[in-house]
């Protein structure tokens, strides 16, 4: 089958999905006739996302969270009018996601929790199957538990949800934990996709905490936090662009994000300390790395994140970068089965995903 993807560019979860899905389609004799990335246009997309797509390209303007001054969290409201006020753009970009898909004649539309394929398909009424990804679905699981998410969050978020995927899509729901299906509301829950290069990484615990964050505001804290402990090596990634590395004091390097670089930081690292994006948790967890997680300020999504990590237990959560809570000895004894748990539920159900998208019934009991 010929696959158009919608990718959302916030963070690099989604891309690193993509990437991993990619692999899987092509090594099963599928193919991905073109790309389409929502992005922010004062945003440069990864080299290590662009690198791995041979096909069309397609960079088109999404609408986006603005990020509050401090670089700590996101404003929501502002968000929404910033949104409205830019409609017309969003609107033509819309008009130019039809047109390539008259274009490219996929079989199939996967979206990796991009709003202007869910919105092309609201708007053109597309009969062609549309298969939208993410852990975001996973909200309407009955399995999903947060109470920290207020009543006007959680509306925002299932109206998002709404907003990313078609009328009749297929919702593949990435989850922490094997949970049952409910195909009565064209809800699939699948594992996270985790890349070949992390599965086949050999992990050890090296002196070294790694941090990742989305925004760049949290990087004081982790510079105060390490000025406190200089004992502790940190190596850090973040957003910012305008030189490789760099270094604050001797026990702490902030690295501007490259995909090989991650991986050989994230299997080496003691303990793994990041705001609450989905993937790179699942990756840190898979590679058996105890975690922390301090979701971005009023991102309601990676609070879910956070929240349903802690109830599977693969993780814990902090408000602020006290990195000294994942170093304690009691919380890395609890993870462990947890964690063992989650890498099981990875392997043994790997091919879930490729069968739903070929149309098979997964045939385990």
């Amino acid at each position: 089958m010929k696959y158009l993807f919608f990718v959302q560019t916030d963070g690099r979860g989604h891309m690193t999905q993509a990437i991993t899905l990619k692999e899987s389609l092509e090594k099963n004799g599928h193919t991905i006739v073109g790309l389409v990335v929502g992005s922010d246009k004062h945003k440069k997309l990864p080299t290590f996302f662009i690198e791995q797509f041979a096909c069309p390209f397609f960079d088109l303007e999404s609408p986006k969270f603005l990020i509050r001054k401090n670089g700590k969290g996101i404003k929501i409201v502002a968000s929404f009018f910033y949104t409205i006020y830019r409609l017309p753009i969003y609107l033509a970009a819309i008009k130019k996601v039809k047109k390539i898909i008259n274009d490219l004649q996929p079989d199939a539309v996967i979206n990796f929790y991009e709003p202007l394929a869910g919105n092309y398909y609201h708007v053109f009424k597309d009969k062609r199957p549309m298969f939208c990804l993410g852990h975001q679905f996973f909200i309407n699981h009955p399995a999903f538990k947060n109470p920290e998410i207020n009543f006007l969050n959680k509306i925002f978020f299932r109206l998002y949800n709404y907003l990313t995927a078609g009328p009749r899509a297929t919702k593949i729901a990435l989850s922490f934990t094997e949970e049952i299906d409910l195909p009565q509301k064209n809800l699939f829950v699948c594992p996270p996709l985790i890349r070949e290069v992390i599965k086949n990484s050999p992990s050890s615990n090296q002196n070294f905490i790694l941090a990742y964050i989305l925004v760049s505001g949290y990087s004081e804290e982790i510079i105060t936090w390490s000025q406190k402990h200089p004992d502790h090596q940190v190596e850090a990634f973040w957003d910012k662009h305008e030189q490789a590395e760099t270094h604050f004091g001797k026990n702490l390097t902030f690295h501007y994000l490259n995909g090989q670089k991650f991986i050989e930081r994230l299997s080496n690292c003691s303990a793994y300390v990041t705001t609450g994006g989905f993937d790179s948790i699942c990756e840190a967890a898979y590679l058996q790395k105890n975690i922390l997680m301090i979701p971005t300020q009023n991102h309601f999504e990676q609070k879910s994140n956070a929240a349903d990590a802690k109830r599977a237990g693969i993780a814990i959560s902090a408000k602020h970068f006290d990195i000294s809570l994942v170093l304690d000895e009691q919380t890395k004894t609890h993870s462990l089965t947890a964690l063992q748990t989650f890498k099981k539920w990875v392997d043994d159900y790997d091919d879930k995903l490729i069968n739903i998208l070929e149309g098979k019934e997964d045939q385990r009991v």
